[in-house]
């Protein structure tokens, strides 16, 4: 899905205790917004939209994002991980942010504390805060701050706690957060009176298998398949979330083979990887990040396969997101170790709050191949990644209207309806369309009345249904 039609999904639906709109620029409105969703369960909120119809942002709409940004790390307390961003919809820019639920509640701003009821934000009563401080200790014993026996701040790469520091300044992701490592690591609660957390080990340490065995990543080449007899070559990776997840990169990089394409509009041959590095690296962060460290036994397992890769770890996807294997609902990301995606977001391997499972299906779809499916069941995750074309059938309709069309040839929407002379309807002529286009055997530019559809050189298929 894509963040046009993620924002027309979103706007879609009425504000609720998770969405808001607004229709103007207003930082303090908007952080006191945000403190609400910090302290209830999160949500989304589109700046520059009225609920009737887009406004936009006028003005320098960069400094107002870095200006939002600064007045959230200034004024909400504790430090939160917000996301946000500025989006082109229907021609005009808005302003999309995504609030995750605090790991750290109660949150204030400006020395009030605020939560959402129903779809208003509003001052939190001595009841609702005394649910919030009692809410905040069911944090304190997840498996990411519980002592590491034996483990002390020696057992850590100091050299990466650094570079996660710099990289949250350099990122701007991380205003005020302590400089000196182990005061960073206790703002964080993963180093407290001597004791090293689980989640620093998991993130900085030298030798996290000593510790945690669970940590390990595991690939495996697998040319034959699940039954056979043997397998071509295996990785076993022991190292720290950050350096597992550049070992894990570059394996795909260096050793995913790459396939020939040539486009309609460009006759020199493109060389690429069989499949989209980004997704797959999207892929492994959600692994590391939502897994079950729990788990002694659940190690992250890479199966490639010569048409497919799955990724497994330990760690349910929550409950309502999933509609099938690779469809899902609009959601809110709930992180089962929020301190480790903290991490990753201040060292800018996170950027799509919320969007992960989409942003990796539809870099599939792009690359024109079949859609990821996951399997989320019995304690695991399960993500097949198809290395192969996806399968549209197209019928004797479509079929008819590209026979008459040259590689590059383009035509709107309305030309395609008008060419079956008012025989079929405009929804119909869209869904056609956005068959084709998911098929590949058209690419779409532009955007409203102006898109246009153009003819690639992928062959018509011999059988259509």
């Amino acid at each position: 899905m894509s963040r046009e039609n993620f924002i027309s999904v979103l706007i879609q639906q009425k504000e609720n205790i998770q969405i808001e709109f607004q229709r103007e620029y207003d930082p303090l409105k908007i952080i006191k917004t945000i403190c609400a969703f910090l302290n209830t369960d999160g949500g989304w909120i589109i700046v520059g939209y009225s609920e009737k119809q887009i406004l936009g942002i006028s003005g320098d709409v960069d400094a107002k994002v870095n200006e939002l940004k600064s007045g959230i790390d200034e004024l909400i307390l504790p430090q939160p991980l917000i996301y946000v961003i500025s989006e082109t919809y229907q021609r005009k820019v808005v302003l999309l942010i995504n609030v995750l639920k605090g790991t750290r509640q109660p949150y204030s701003f400006e020395g009030k504390y605020y939560i959402r009821k129903g779809a208003k934000s509003v001052v939190a009563d001595p009841d609702d805060i005394g649910l919030l401080l009692r809410k905040s200790d069911e944090f304190t014993s997840t498996w990411e701050k519980q002592t590491v026996i034996d483990a002390v701040f020696d057992d850590l790469d100091l050299e990466e706690i650094q570079k996660t520091i710099s990289d949250s300044e350099k990122f701007e992701r991380g205003k005020n957060l302590p400089k000196d490592p182990v005061n960073f690591l206790s703002y964080f609660q993963l180093y407290d009176f001597n004791s090293v957390k689980n989640g620093s080990v998991a993130l900085f340490g030298n030798d996290p298998g000593k510790f945690l065995p669970q940590c390990r990543i595991t690939i495996t080449v697998m040319p034959y398949g699940k039954t056979g007899s043997h397998y071509k070559d295996s990785l076993i990776i022991d190292d720290h979330l950050y350096k597992a997840f550049e070992q894990v990169s570059n394996y795909f990089k260096q050793q995913l083979p790459l396939v020939s394409e040539f486009m309609h509009d460009d006759w020199n041959r493109i060389d690429r990887k069989q499949y989209p590095l980004d997704a797959l690296d999207e892929a492994i962060v959600n692994a590391m990040v939502h897994r079950d460290y729990s788990d002694i036994s659940g190690e992250v397992t890479i199966n490639i396969y010569r048409d497919k890769i799955d990724i497994t770890n330990s760690g349910e996807i929550p409950e309502g997101i999933l509609k099938s294997k690779n469809s899902f609902e609009i959601y809110h990301a709930v992180f089962r170790n929020p301190m480790i995606a903290q991490m990753f977001f201040l060292r800018g391997k996170m950027d799509k709050k919320g969007r992960g499972l989409l942003l990796i299906k539809n870099r599939f779809l792009e690359f024109g191949l079949k859609a990821p499916e996951w399997i989320s069941q019995n304690g695991y995750t399960s993500l097949t990644l198809y290395g192969i074309p996806k399968s549209v059938a197209i019928n004797e309709r479509m079929f008819d209207y590209l026979k008459k069309l040259k590689t590059g040839d383009q035509f709107s929407r309305d030309d395609y309806e008008k060419y079956f002379k008012d025989q079929i309807s405009e929804k119909t002529a869209r869904i056609d369309i956005s068959r084709l286009v998911e098929s590949g055997l058209l690419s779409k530019r532009g955007v409203g009345p102006s898109t246009k559809y153009t003819r690639t050189n992928k062959e018509l298929p011999d059988i259509t249904g």
